[in-house]
């Protein structure tokens, strides 16, 4: 039975936006708001499975435990690059990684709705900026605990090469971005292939 990671997990649904089957999977849900894991558990409890509140850039997880790991909707809120590293840290040699990301359109797109307050605004100017610098130089920057960024192919793609990360695929669906990617090439064939969006809103997998 293969152990699974949900980096992020909320509620306990995070894992459906895969469009698999989670019953033969172990998974271990990570977040840091406890009402929210309240809720995984009263779910999901009964499976066996277990829910951690932590932060992604530290996960208190044993190294090389997890066969994949999954992020929907909560990368572009850590620290990404020390995300990745304790991402990659925690999955077993040949272990598959799949997230959401936030292209800057979508920033951009938010930016516009919190026009003309003053605060919003300039937060979602720092999560822009803090794109621009993950995609020129593969890292962000923290202001106040709040590392938020927006991502492009080119800045992702660095920041997981330099975490060790191979086997890095991008898919498009709206304003978000997917991104697929392997800790090594020996078990790439145990990696869901994102295919697009599923009737429910979430993301299937082959």
């Amino acid at each position: 039975m293969p152990r699974i990671l949900d980096l992020g997990c909320g509620v306990g649904d995070s894992w459906r936006k895969l469009g698999q089957e989670a019953d033969d999977w172990q998974l271990v849900g990570v977040d840091i708001a406890p009402d929210r894991l309240r809720l995984a558990s009263e779910k999901n409890g009964a499976r066996g499975w277990s829910y951690v509140c932590a932060r992604g850039e530290n996960l208190p997880l044993a190294t090389a435990c997890f066969a994949g790991v999954m992020s929907w909707l909560s990368l572009p809120y850590m620290h990404i690059p020390k995300a990745l590293a304790e991402i990659h840290r925690v999955l077993a040699p040949g272990g598959w990684f799949v997230a959401t990301l936030h292209t800057p359109s979508f920033t951009w797109s938010e930016f516009r709705h919190a026009f003309p307050r003053l605060k919003p605004c300039l937060f979602r100017v720092f999560v822009l900026l803090n794109g621009m610098i993950l995609h020129f130089a593969g890292n962000v920057i923290s202001v106040g605990g709040k590392a938020e960024s927006c991502q492009t192919e080119s800045g992702m793609r660095t920041a997981m090469r330099r975490a060790g990360f191979t086997s890095i695929t991008f898919h498009r669906s709206n304003e978000k971005l997917l991104v697929r990617a392997i800790r090594d090439d020996r078990a790439i064939s145990q990696a869901p292939a994102l295919q697009g969006v599923n009737s429910a809103g979430g993301y299937s997998a082959a």
